[in-house]
């Protein structure tokens, strides 16, 4: 190439463009990625500069005509001089958006006056997705074309030893070939820490005080900039013996292939000092690009690493870092950031200050029951080459220490005393409902939906009897599969069990419910008893029925008490007692000589309509949903309770926590879907009628405004408010959120 020749690349905000009537484009959104480049990726200090919003206009701040910025970016041999060209666009509903065009040549400040000649000449190119660029085919331009610059006389005069960057007024528009050059002039005479930088007919910026010159578009943006760089807060900066040395470290460890020991260890004195405070970490990492990155979903893999460390660093940021990462369900494989991510973990863990992570984990808990966050996500942290994993086993402990803790509590005074908050290792927030609703959980009579993430959490991670547990206390039962894990490791053959002094109650299946119904409902001939038997003994092997399951646990002592028929003496009850390693121990069971065991197998009753009743039932749903949407809407006002809450309390009244109120009550679901769910609802009202007046069951309810209508709206309604009152002591209350 003629050395009189340079190359200029250029690259655009990445869209997705839709062509409108007038040739013009409007936005569907945004890709996350460059467009229309003309460089294999796009150089990491221009990069860097970009997510440091260092050319960035205020978002709706830039006006119909183009703004222009440009900046020297980058050190040593890595250094870019890039001119951007600011448009302002429109979404596909016609919200406003600034879009970007970025001219590039390698070399210092002396190239950015050659672009803009070549800009000008080209005739201004803005922003336009259409122009399609192809990669490593640059803009070429001869140097030797552009004249020597000429600036006047008043351009001249302007002082330049002042520290705010030099902010022109509407009335003095100068052309953009005096506004570089008064750039580069401040630069040289004082720089006040920036490189040579301007911005041209700007409306309003993100970092005003990063620019050397300021030409502003109009009056009011005169005002705005200069009370932007007048008012300009001034960060207290902790006193770090070498605040660069940290600086270097982030990007060393976002930019290097090897993690250096240096970078790591400057990380760690840092966090071990108590004068650099949360705000100023964000000042660190928004330095180099870390909140454009999650905003504008940039996935570089310095941005991933840069992200992923800022979650180390700054626990409440590990929310938006798995948002961001978009982690979803654990069987699902790794995308190219999360392995990124991963591999940058693995490589810094073992060097990382544990404490630091735990207080990650301690901060994301209270979200994950508040369902900000998913299970999955929280599973991710735990996997084995993230670096939070070492705080898995930490977490178990310090549950079962809490779970510990409840019981003693309750057993011991009887909840009359104050808890003892101090003796919890996890946040006392996460335990509150569970404390609060302890003695109707225990009984049998209630249930906690909202610890349902941890129960759903310790499945992932394999703790089976810690998530069993959770199952008992968010729903009431435990899932076949978890309670059969427990169980056949610990030589359980009942269909319930203790753990921390809690009952656990196993799922019945559809199967073992119709064999119950069968051989309870019918007497059976002996010719049919035999084949029968075999049918169900083959049937339970293919189903692991627990009443038929042979035993394959080899523990020799069991370590849960199987359920026994005797109550009332506390003494007597098997307590499990956990150790260090969140294991529960075997030295606390009680013998089977000391207390009779008898398999507690639930039956389970089976609602039987005739044909020609649940074909009225159906016929009528119509005004049965009515009468149940009446019911939620109205008990929500009176007990000022989420319709969700009212709805759940319903189906456990009709004792059918599987019926689908969206799908039969609002018609969510369609076609045979839809009769299937409304069919289970007729059952369940027809149940429920059964229990109190066989004479009067349907499986229909009516209008309460009818005079000879409304009885199961009335006793619903009335049992609903019962099962709500935490004093109330009938069987099957609602659960609590």
């Amino acid at each position: 190439m003629n050395p009189a020749t340079i190359e200029i690349h250029e690259f655009s905000t990445g869209i997705r463009p839709e062509k409108t009537a007038d040739n013009g484009w409007v936005s569907r959104g945004f890709t996350g990625q460059y467009m229309n480049m003309t460089l294999p990726s796009v150089p990491s200090p221009v990069e860097r500069s970009i997510a440091n919003r260092e050319f960035a206009v205020t978002e709706g701040a830039s006006s119909d005509q183009p703004a222009i910025i440009g900046r020297v970016v980058g050190s040593g041999e890595n250094v870019w001089s890039v001119v951007a060209v600011v448009t302002r666009g429109r979404d596909e509903i016609g919200r406003s958006l600034s879009v970007y065009r970025y001219f590039l040549c390698q070399g210092d400040k002396e190239n950015l006056r050659l672009i803009l000649a070549w800009w000008e000449r080209q005739g201004m190119p803005k922003f336009n997705p259409f122009d399609s660029k192809t990669v490593r085919q640059p803009n070429l331009f001869d140097v030797n074309s552009v004249p020597p610059p000429n600036i006047s006389q008043e351009a001249r005069d302007l002082p330049m030893d002042s520290s705010d960057p030099i902010l022109l007024t509407p009335t003095h528009q100068y052309n953009l070939q005096t506004i570089n050059i008064l750039a580069i002039r401040k630069f040289n005479t004082h720089s006040n820490g920036q490189p040579a930088s301007w911005a041209f007919n700007v409306e309003a910026l993100e970092q005003p005080r990063r620019f050397q010159v300021i030409q502003a578009a109009s009056q009011r943006a005169y005002e705005i900039l200069n009370r932007a760089i007048k008012n300009f807060p001034q960060f207290s900066a902790p006193v770090i013996a070498d605040e660069e040395a940290l600086k270097s470290a982030i990007r060393s460890l976002i930019n290097s292939s090897q993690v250096k020991p240096e970078a790591i260890q400057a990380i760690i004195e840092a966090l071990q000092n108590q004068q650099i405070s949360k705000e100023y970490w964000h000042s660190l990492f928004d330095g180099q690009g870390a909140q454009t990155a999650y905003n504008q979903k940039i996935y570089s893999p310095q941005m991933v690493k840069l992200i992923t460390l800022r979650a180390m660093v700054i626990p409440e940021t590990i929310t938006e870092f798995l948002a961001w990462l978009n982690v979803k369900h654990p069987k699902d494989k790794p995308d190219e950031n999360q392995i990124v991510s991963l591999d940058f973990q693995a490589s810094v863990r073992s060097k990382f200050p544990k404490e630091k992570l735990a207080d990650g984990i301690k901060y994301i808990l209270p979200k994950l029951l508040k369902q900000t966050i998913k299970p999955e996500s929280v599973y991710w942290l735990f996997s084995n080459n993230s670096a939070w994993v070492s705080c898995r086993k930490q977490f178990i402990e310090d549950t079962v220490n809490d779970l510990n803790v409840i019981k003693e509590h309750f057993l011991n005074t009887q909840g009359k005393s104050t808890f003892p908050n101090e003796l919890l290792k996890c946040d006392s927030e996460n335990w509150k409902k569970l404390i609060s609703y302890w003695k109707m959980v225990y009984s049998g009579k209630s249930y906690v939906e909202y610890y349902q993430p941890f129960a759903e959490l310790f499945e992932y991670i394999k703790e089976y009897y810690l998530s069993a547990y959770f199952y008992q206390v968010s729903r009431g039962l435990v899932p076949k599969d978890i309670f059969d894990k427990v169980a056949q490791k610990n030589n359980i053959r009942s269909n319930s069990m203790t753990v921390l002094d809690l009952r656990l109650e196993r799922e019945v299946t559809w199967f073992e419910s119709l064999l119950n119904f069968i051989l309870q409902e019918f007497i059976v001939p002996i010719q049919i008893v035999i084949p029968l038997s075999i049918f169900i003994f083959i049937g339970g092997l293919f189903v692991g029925s627990r009443f038929l399951a042979p035993e394959q646990s080899t523990v020799k002592q069991p370590i849960f008490k199987e359920s026994s028929t005797i109550s009332g003496n506390q003494g007597d009850r098997d307590i499990p007692e956990f150790n260090k390693n969140g294991q529960i121990k075997s030295n606390t069971s009680v013998s089977g000589s000391d207390i009779p065991l008898e398999l507690n197998n639930k039956k389970t009753p089976t609602a039987t309509l005739k044909s020609l009743d649940l074909n009225k039932g159906l016929q009528k749903f119509n005004t049965t949903s009515k009468v149940i949407q009446k019911i939620v809407s109205e008990l929500a006002n009176e007990l000022n309770r989420d319709p969700q809450e009212i709805q759940t309390a319903l189906k456990f009244i009709l004792k059918d926590t599987q019926l689908d109120y969206a799908g039969a009550i609002d018609q969510e679901r369609n076609g045979t879907d839809l009769v299937k769910e409304q069919k289970r609802w007729v059952r369940a009202i027809y149940k429920y009628q059964e229990g109190i007046d066989p004479s009067n069951a349907y499986g229909i309810m009516t209008d309460p405004e009818n005079q000879s209508g409304g009885k199961t709206y009335k006793d619903l309604k009335q049992d609903i408010k019962k099962y709500f009152n935490p004093d109330y002591q009938g069987e099957n209350p609602p659960r609590i959120r």
